[in-house]
């Protein structure tokens, strides 16, 4: 499927060398506070933390709609495009939790990133995995990727690509890794697709979600009734918030982040590759699933519906995604 992209500047965007030494430090700084508030990186032992005030890993049953849909649908894509006991290279594995589920399906998975922070606790989550049966085997490795080696079957880049200023010099350094006819499978953002006419619609989830008590800032959608202009201001500041991914009083997740845009990514893979497949991604649940407040059934069908409510508007093209997949092949000399 060719997505209809539009036509945008690249004029903002990082050109220099991406400086990876300050990448790495930002990242151990947020794994470290993450560890100190209890997070567990696993999806199937994740536990809830207060720590992520509006994000899916703040509780298990998110961390299962949004995360759990990501890497249900990378198992899928290796499944029909690749066979069993795949050797995967996982590209800024971070703390892991797409690694863990890769080698529990049976694949030689071997994870590398540049914090050694992410990888001591990648390590320790691998060392006390009950989840045995059918495992295949998993390695993680301090290592930043243009010092990779090795053959493999495919490669994976979820959220990484868009931290590099020159993600075809990635592309071309998966590619002299892949066997003859390998994968390489993504899931990048695309924020430069997202309108405001998206935001409207998570502003006005979120001030109903507000005014029924079930949304974090309960006094939001209160505010919304009776300041002026207040929901143009609203609107304003979401679009903001997924445009660059944060809050407007958080800083960057790290220096590199949106380095390059889903339109250079897109562009480039399809470039160097043979595509197998593109398919959109979700729209603003990730932003939102862990905002939600009330008793846990209430909240679980409030999740369960944004979800799907989420899918199907992408799908039909109500709504414009924050990600995509892409799935492609080597091409054979």
């Amino acid at each position: 499927m060719k997505y209809p992209w539009p036509s945008v500047s690249e004029k903002g965007k990082m050109s220099a060398r991406c400086d990876y030494k300050a990448e790495a430090t930002a990242f151990n700084e947020r794994i470290k506070n993450r560890s100190k508030a209890g997070f567990v990186p696993d999806i199937r032992r994740a536990v809830k933390c207060e720590y992520f005030y509006k994000s899916f890993w703040r509780d298990p049953y998110f961390i299962d709609l949004y995360l759990g849909e990501i890497v249900r649908n990378f198992l899928r894509m290796l499944s029909e495009n690749g066979r069993k006991n795949l050797r995967i290279l996982d590209v800024g594995c971070g703390a892991g939790y797409i690694s863990l589920e890769l080698a529990r399906a049976g694949h030689r998975v071997t994870g590398i990133d540049i914090s050694d922070g992410c990888i001591k606790l990648a390590k320790e989550t691998l060392r006390t995995n009950p989840f045995k049966k059918d495992f295949g085997s998993l390695e993680y490795m301090v290592m930043p990727f243009w010092n990779t080696t090795g053959t493999y079957d495919a490669i994976l880049f979820s959220g990484v690509l868009h931290h590099l200023d020159d993600p075809e010099k990635a592309i071309k350094k998966a590619l002299s890794m892949l066997v003859p006819g390998g994968l390489i499978l993504c899931h990048e953002p695309c924020h430069e697709m997202w309108r405001k006419e998206d935001a409207s619609q998570v502003a006005l989830i979120r001030g109903l979600l507000s005014l029924a008590g079930f949304w974090y800032e309960d006094k939001t959608g209160e505010g919304l009734c009776v300041k002026k202009d207040a929901i143009g201001r609203y609107i304003d500041e979401i679009y903001d918030e997924y445009i660059n991914e944060r809050d407007k009083d958080e800083t960057a997740q790290s220096p590199n982040d949106n380095a390059a845009s889903g339109v250079k990514i897109l562009g480039q893979l399809r470039r160097n590759l043979k595509e197998i497949e593109y398919k959109p991604s979700f729209s603003f649940i990730y932003r939102l699933l862990g905002g939600l407040r009330g008793p846990a059934k209430k909240i679980e069908k409030i999740a369960d519906f944004l979800t799907s409510y989420d899918k199907y508007c992408v799908n039909k093209g109500f709504l414009k995604p924050n990600y995509f997949y892409f799935v492609g092949r080597k091409k054979r000399a």
